[in-house]
């Protein structure tokens, strides 16, 4: 039978740790549960970890899927599975084995006695604002409405980013195409023109020359093309993970004059759609602010966030300290001024923030469809300016044979 080893607290708080044998997991978290300790830690033994060791060419399909596991979880909530069970079915319905291995911890830990926040947090996917939206669902019997919602949210992410992708792709292959048309030219026609201009007093065009020159680097140093991509590939990876970084690319795309607003919109469609569950779910006006603040990923952006919080905590009207930001318009603070007056503040939240979804998905959807034929006119230009050069070229060749 396997070996689990395992940390829990006792009843009187102190720590407890040592071996128990069981058939699976589950069993020895519901064996644990039974004897009155809460387990923190339970996992097999090395012994038995080896042979579940995933290979290393799932390392890039591991993490759990966030759109789906909540659009599954609240279709089963609702047919009025607990959340147990329906992470049971989850987990059967799961074809990797190292996503299945987290959900399957993720069940063990509210087996054991744990809540559905404190066991959804060991899960890598899961920020801190989903943990605490299931938390308030927990707290206020809503936890099925809590996973449609986060359903609803991850999945316009995926799709946008999705839609962001395929719009992409043409111009991504013009580009491609352009880059390889340059270095046939380079390879091709540079090479044959070039002995017309040898001895003759005029100097070669441009083009000809930058061209030329692209040649001889990729004769004389033919690692240094695959070597500047390898660079580049490299520092892309080394900043996406920081942080810092991170930051500044955001701070900076939310001053560009057409990414900027499209930004702050979404920024604040967000912080207004967390505001709203969470108050919905009863969670405290002060709490619920600084966690909705907490989703704002734009640095930038969050000390506006922060003084809507302090100045609620003084004493002002929420919709007094919203409109004394300046990322909300006036209809959304209007919206919400009547929502406070009303006593409806949680569903006037999620109004203003659908309106303000609305209106953001319709400009991307808008810039996407300009986005291809704009790339296929600039690379256009850019081809075209080429084939004017290499023309004027052939001109010249002219007039050095009538000399």
């Amino acid at each position: 039978m396997p070996t689990f080893r395992y940390r829990a607290y006792l009843a009187d708080g102190t720590d407890e740790s040592g071996l128990l044998e069981a058939a699976t997991k589950q069993d020895a978290a519901r064996d644990l549960s039974k004897r009155g300790r809460r387990s923190y830690y339970l996992a097999p033994t090395k012994t038995d970890q080896s042979a579940a060791r995933p290979s290393s060419f799932a390392l890039f399909s591991q993490k759990v899927k966030p759109e789906r596991l909540f659009s599954d979880l609240s279709v089963l909530l609702n047919a009025g599975f607990t959340i147990d069970r329906a992470l049971a079915a989850v987990i059967a319905s799961e074809s990797n084995r190292a996503r299945q291995g987290q959900l399957q911890s993720v069940q063990d830990l509210i087996v054991s006695g744990r809540s559905v926040a404190e066991a959804f947090a060991s899960l890598p996917a899961m920020s801190p604002t989903t943990v605490a939206l299931l938390s308030s669902g927990e707290r206020s019997g809503r936890i099925a409405l809590v996973c449609q919602k986060l359903a609803e949210s991850y999945q316009a992410s995926a799709r946008r980013k999705a839609a962001i992708i395929e719009a992409l792709t043409y111009p991504a292959f013009l580009l491609i195409v352009m880059v390889g048309a340059l270095f046939v030219l380079a390879a091709v026609l540079v090479p044959a023109l070039e002995p017309i201009f040898e001895g003759s007093t005029s100097d070669k065009p441009l083009v000809m020359s930058m061209l030329s020159s692209l040649r001889n680097t990729f004769i004389d140093y033919p690692a240094v093309f695959p070597l500047i991509v390898l660079i580049c590939l490299l520092a892309f990876l080394g900043m996406s993970q920081s942080a810092r970084v991170r930051d500044l690319a955001s701070e900076a795309l939310s001053k560009t004059p057409l990414l900027g607003p499209l930004i702050k919109r979404t920024a604040v469609a967000r912080y207004l759609q967390t505001l709203s569950l969470l108050l919905a779910n009863g969670v405290t006006m002060l709490d619920a602010l600084k966690l909705a603040g907490d989703t704002v990923a734009q640095a930038g952006l969050r000390p506006h966030f922060a003084d809507i919080k302090e100045n609620v905590a003084n004493g002002s009207k929420l919709h007094d300290a919203i409109a004394s930001q300046p990322l909300f318009e006036k209809a959304t603070v209007s919206l919400i001024s009547i929502g406070e007056e009303a006593n409806a503040l949680p569903a006037v939240l999620e109004r203003a923030a659908d309106m303000l979804q609305m209106r953001v998905t319709s400009q991307i959807e808008a810039l996407l469809k300009l986005l291809t034929p704009i790339m296929t006119i600039s690379l256009g230009f850019v081809v075209g300016s080429l084939v004017v050069s290499v023309m004027t070229t052939i001109l010249s060749i002219n007039d050095l044979a009538l000399k």
